[in-house]
């Protein structure tokens, strides 16, 4: 089932983990909201495995912040580790721990929003909630790969769109035959994306965020060079965190941004989506849209 914020607000995560039965397991970039840690908190106390792994360096935050969520993980009674070091900003390289999911033995949640305030408030996210067993045991196949350490290899990449190396995936769901719909926090700089946006032509039409970089507004203007149709939304009163890219026969949304770190350097996770979700996402997409055309 398709959430989209900030309207449904916590509600799908902390369903994912009341459902829990045996095992939790999150993997987010940021966790500092109090509801999902009470959420954690309550699952541990009726006997149910907790596990959470957190980026240690993510932008911005400074170390006694993440200090600070990390003590609050851990007092949920939950197993907390640090994201593997692979994924983590060190040494002038610049890779996340950035993907966004919760899943239990039976269902999970994936989608763009980090596990904070803002982002079930104040922010466009799009959130899926499922019970298919392929996307299920492909999600605990990633974690548990995160868990220990090592590669989780290309299984899980037939359920899941994945990073490190989701930029052939996303290039393709933008290239897809007919109109394509895309919103991102960031236009990004991935000549793969970029080069496959330009394609569509007026095909195409991006919403980004009226806060976007100075890169970002040259890449804009280069690409209504080739006639795609850009609006900028107003940071207020919805900020657009959301990352998704919707056409005419399927969509995706997950936590990757458009930049060659995002889909080539983090652990990033999306998901396909057909039939009514699309269309769904399709008709939030006008509505951001049309208010972007009147900012």
């Amino acid at each position: 089932m398709l959430f989209i914020e900030p309207h449904a607000g916590p509600a799908p995560v902390i369903q994912v983990i009341r459902s829990a039965r045996h095992t939790v397991d999150l993997s987010v970039y940021y966790l500092a909201y109090r509801p999902i840690l009470d959420a954690l908190r309550a699952a541990h106390a009726r006997g149910v495995d907790v596990r959470v792994i957190l980026d240690e360096r993510p932008f911005g935050l400074k170390p006694r912040q993440v200090q600070k969520e990390y003590r609050e993980a851990v007092a949920t009674g939950a197993v907390v580790h640090w994201a593997p070091a692979r994924f983590e900003a060190v040494n002038g390289r610049y890779a996340y721990f950035h993907n966004k999911y919760v899943c239990n033995g039976h269902e999970a949640e994936v989608g763009s929003a980090n596990m904070d305030y803002s982002a079930f408030h104040r922010n466009r996210e799009y959130l899926y909630v499922t019970t298919n067993g392929a996307v299920v045991h492909a999600l605990h196949a990633v974690f548990q790969a995160d868990w220990t350490g090592t590669r989780a290899g290309p299984g899980p990449r037939r359920a899941l769109v994945l990073s490190p190396g989701s930029e052939p995936d996303l290039a393709a769901v933008i290239g897809q035959p007919g109109n394509v719909d895309i919103e991102s926090e960031e236009l990004g700089d991935d000549t793969a994306i970029l080069d496959a946006i330009a394609a569509k032509g007026p095909l195409a039409r991006v919403i980004l965020p009226a806060s976007i970089s100075a890169t970002d507004r040259r890449n804009v203007r280069l690409l209504e060079e080739h006639g795609v149709q850009i609006r900028l939304l107003p940071t207020r009163p919805i900020y657009l965190h959301a990352k998704l890219v919707a056409g005419s026969r399927y969509a995706f949304v997950g936590s990757q941004n458009f930049s060659v770190s995002s889909l080539n350097g983090n652990r990033e996770v999306g998901i396909l989506l057909q039939g009514r979700d699309t269309r769904l996402l399709r008709q939030q997409f006008h509505r951001d849209w049309v208010r972007a055309g009147h900012g």
